[in-house]
């Protein structure tokens, strides 16, 4: 089996942020969240770092990624493209917006060879969760068609507003059993609601198991991905809003029997940015892992390293 990718998700349109996530100079020599997703694959065992891009952001992404990384480590771009459709369909002449992380996967899969991680740009998940994710991914035999790891709803939550999570539900043997995407998730006067697909509101317990887009795929999950895009174009194609999540897709795959996947369970180390006000506490979290040793104060000398 050959040692698999990790295929980074960097198309996002940093809307409530305000500035492009994916290269924002956060750590303490100018790192981006995403530098430190690349340092970990590579330590733990990843071959090599594809990043999913706008053609419009490719250049700004390219650019960074070369003077952090260098040559230290195998990495590709794909561009996510409005026109990157199966045969037979197109986009409406009005859309601007991604197709979404379902359609972004579809495009990666040309690019990489049996099973593969998949991670934000935007989410430091930790070494472990890395780590786990390569394991599972490697063993043989694959334990499962999919696995994702998972956190819990509390050590997620954005203090500066609301976020979007996928809520999971978990069957025997840590084996997930649906995942439903809620929009909006907050604390409000000691509560965390959140609203689901159809508008209406949710109250939430906050240990619920989430999914953080730090997922594992083999080819019968990618096979089937293929398949629901073709309906959801059949369905939504003329929209210039409609998207094609990754959770939902999965959480189908999942209710159908199609595969299984297994939910790996990751400590309190994740933390990401999502509005503008994430931003001072995501640089003041990464001094703290620095400072304890947990990185290396300038990952562009710890590629430099890794080279020689």
């Amino acid at each position: 089996m050959s040692t698999p990718p990790l295929v980074v998700l960097a198309a996002g349109m940093s809307t409530r942020y305000g500035r492009l996530k994916q290269v924002d100079p956060l750590g303490p020599d100018g790192e981006s969240i995403m530098d430190y997703n690349v340092f970990d694959a590579a330590r733990v065992g990843f071959s090599r770092a594809v990043f999913i891009v706008r053609p419009e952001i490719e250049d700004r992404v390219r650019d960074h990624v070369h003077s952090v990384v260098g040559d230290a480590f195998p990495v590709e771009f794909v561009a996510q493209t409005l026109d990157d459709l199966p045969e037979g369909f197109r986009p409406p002449p009005d859309r601007t917006k991604p197709w979404g992380t379902g359609q972004a996967i579809v495009a990666a899969s040309r690019h990489v060879e049996g099973p593969f991680g998949v991670c934000n740009a935007d989410d430091l998940y930790g070494t472990d969760a890395l780590r786990q994710l390569f394991e599972h991914l490697t063993a043989e035999p694959l334990p499962t068609e999919a696995a994702m790891v998972g956190y819990t709803l509390n050590d997620t939550l954005s203090g500066s507003g609301g976020v979007a999570r996928g809520i999971c539900v978990l069957g025997k043997d840590h084996v997930l059993e649906s995942v439903t995407e809620i929009r909006d998730i907050r604390r409000v006067e000691g509560w965390i609601s959140g609203v689901d697909g159809d508008g209406e509101s949710v109250e939430l317990r906050g240990t619920e198991i989430v999914s953080m887009n730090l997922w594992g795929f083999s080819d019968p999950v990618v096979d089937m991905l293929k398949r629901q895009l073709r309906r959801f174009l059949g369905r939504w194609g003329s929209d210039t809003d409609a998207e094609f999540p990754l959770s939902t897709a999965l959480s189908a795959q999942v209710r159908t029997g199609g595969v299984r996947v297994a939910v790996l369970t990751a400590g309190g180390e994740w933390f990401g940015v999502t509005h503008a006000e994430d931003r001072e506490q995501a640089e003041a979290t990464l001094r703290e892992r620095v400072a304890a040793g947990r990185y290396p104060d300038s990952l562009k000398r710890a590629f430099a390293e890794l080279a020689e």
